[in-house]
């Protein structure tokens, strides 16, 4: 067993890195603690408002879980909800990773101003483009379809600098060797650039899933009808004023809501971070 400097290890400099870690853990991770306390909890305001340290009631958030999961409407959501997810996930990978490959991997005319102007997207609000793009969903008769909650979000312009940051670290001479042994531009791309991606695709995924399923003001947008609100919507409708839900059936529509993104970042986060590892991203 080697020795451990105690001394660099309680460094004034490593100390507060330890501090300023756990400080923004806690931060990060008391929201989340504070809905599963509040969910298994016996049902009412006091407690909802109030919470216990610890949850008191399993049972009682069992039936809260049951019940909010129960009815049609929010199974409808979540329904609606994974569609249009995977849907968008699907365009944004496809269309992202074609035009990483060309951006990374090959030289063309234009090609540093067209990538610069297409990255400045990450640039401009959202709400700056929410009329422009309604109109234009509009104007196909896509309100209240999958393709009007999928297609404006296809086109993104963080997953293409993710995949571009990537796919430029595909050793060029496996290109070139691929196009020696008779492969076509499009055969490389899917048998040699797409399987060496594979990390940038889960992380593209994995952040391409959680914001379609957090994403409201668009949904709210242009679903028009309770038909096709996705769970974003639905949740933020079951607390307004207007509604006649109990403050439980509010909690249990949240904690319901939370479950798949979390679940989706704890099994792919790995991918996530040796994306980052092994291109360099700082963030």
């Amino acid at each position: 067993m080697r020795n451990i400097n105690w001394k660099t290890v309680l460094s004034f400099g490593n100390i507060l890195k330890w501090v300023l870690a756990l400080a923004w853990l806690v931060i990060s991770i008391f929201p989340i603690y504070w809905l599963f306390n509040v969910v298994f909890s016996p049902p009412g305001m006091a407690a909802s408002l109030s919470p216990r340290l610890f949850p008191t009631s399993f049972s009682a958030g069992i039936t809260k879980i049951t019940q909010m999961a129960d009815t049609g409407s929010f199974l409808h959501a979540y329904v609606i909800t994974f569609y249009y997810a995977i849907v968008q996930i699907l365009g944004i990978l496809i269309i992202t990773s074609m035009a990483a490959y060309e951006f990374a991997l090959f030289k063309f005319p234009g090609k540093d101003v067209l990538f610069i102007i297409a990255i400045s997207a990450m640039m401009v609000p959202q709400a700056v483009t929410l009329i422009p793009l309604f109109r234009m969903v509009s104007s196909f008769h896509w309100v209240n379809t999958i393709q009007g909650l999928a297609f404006p979000g296809m086109a993104s312009a963080l997953s293409l600098f993710i995949m571009r940051q990537y796919m430029e670290d595909i050793p060029k001479d496996l290109i070139d060797a691929a196009s020696i042994d008779g492969a076509s531009h499009l055969g490389t791309f899917r048998y040699v650039a797409i399987p060496l991606a594979r990390n940038a695709m889960f992380t593209v995924g994995t952040l391409a899933f959680v914001f379609a399923w957090g994403n409201y003001l668009w949904p709210l947008l242009v679903s028009t009808s309770p038909n096709w609100y996705p769970v974003s919507v639905l949740t933020a409708g079951m607390s307004s004023a207007h509604t006649y839900n109990t403050i439980d059936q509010v909690i249990g529509a949240y904690f319901l809501a939370s479950i798949p993104p979390v679940l989706v970042y704890i099994f792919l986060q790995r991918f996530i971070i040796n994306s980052i590892a092994l291109t360099g991203i700082k963030g």
